[in-house]
């Protein structure tokens, strides 16, 4: 009878399972990639699956513990996504939304279309349809879309 590659992951308990659980954790820590929590948590579900029905063949144990990373990482990416991560948003690397609620001088407008000044920056600018500006007018900027901003007037 030939033996298989993962006969030996048969004879280990579950608690090796939990070390590599808390091991992948201890690591994601280090590293904060936010990926290797995902198969941390597939290795601790594995322990709890193999105290429930030991004995489970090693080529299992390994298929079943790829299945489980990859489902938990889905459905927790899922989660994370819909409820967020629970960080505070942040405009410390996008410049144009920091200037949302400021007022600016517009220095040229045409068709809907210009640019404001704004602590000696330029900016370029929309306006909302059928408004139109005049130089050296304030407007309040209201919203950013890449370098661009969207101004109203005041």
């Amino acid at each position: 009878m030939e033996a298989g590659l993962f006969t030996w992951l048969e004879a280990l308990s579950p608690w090796w399972w939990v070390a590599l659980g808390v091991g992948l954790g201890a690591l994601e820590m280090v590293v904060v990639s936010f990926v290797l929590i995902w198969p941390g948590m597939a290795a601790i579900v594995m322990a709890v699956i193999l105290w429930i029905a030991p004995g489970i063949q090693g080529e299992f144990q390994i298929a079943l513990f790829a299945m489980l990373s990859i489902a938990i990482m889905f459905v927790g990416r899922g989660y994370l996504k819909k409820f967020g991560d629970g960080a505070p948003e942040t405009t410390l690397n996008n410049r144009t939304k920091q200037l949302i609620g400021k007022k600016a001088k517009v220095v040229d407008f045409s068709l809907g279309d210009g640019h404001i000044e704004l602590n000696g920056l330029r900016w370029a600018a929309k306006w909302p349809e059928g408004e139109s500006a005049e130089i050296d007018q304030i407007v309040r900027i209201i919203g950013a879309d890449g370098m661009s901003v969207q101004v109203e007037n005041i």
